[in-house]
């Protein structure tokens, strides 16, 4: 009996390891301004929500997927500002692959029509801690 306790507890915790948030930080190489060097995703598979935050913006809402391919998928909206002062509404979307903890980020522009396309690739960790920005300047 002591045996079948000491499994169902152990399996209980297992369980309730596996349901808790993951947190990312990715370094990204991007092709221009509109891709931040660097992305935090807090991701909770069980429920499809996730956030995001870097350096252009503060902690975001995502829809989050799951692929089948053991990819999360997550997508966001948020309004940036361009150097010239314009309010460019932006959606992004980022893939990352949990087997190789690689990331794909794109962007796209809601309002401003324009040919190029924001991309950048980088690689990602588990980390255990909330990001520290560093102040630039």
């Amino acid at each position: 009996m002591k045996r079948f306790l000491v499994f169902l507890v152990a399996a209980f915790a297992a369980q309730s390891a596996a349901a808790e948030e993951l947190t990312y930080h990715c370094k990204v190489k991007g092709r221009d301004g509109w891709i931040a060097p660097e992305y935090y995703f807090r991701l909770d598979p069980e429920t499809g929500k996730a956030q995001v935050i870097n350096g252009y913006h503060d902690w975001t809402d995502a829809d989050l997927i799951t692929r089948k391919n053991s990819t999360y998928q997550m997508t966001w909206r948020v309004t940036l500002q361009s150097s010239q002062g314009q309010a460019i509404r932006m959606r992004y979307q980022a893939n990352l692959n949990q087997d190789n903890n690689k990331v794909k980020v794109r962007g796209t522009f809601g309002n401003v029509s324009a040919s190029n396309k924001p991309y950048g690739t980088g690689n990602c960790a588990i980390v255990e801690h909330d990001p520290v920005w560093r102040e630039q300047g």
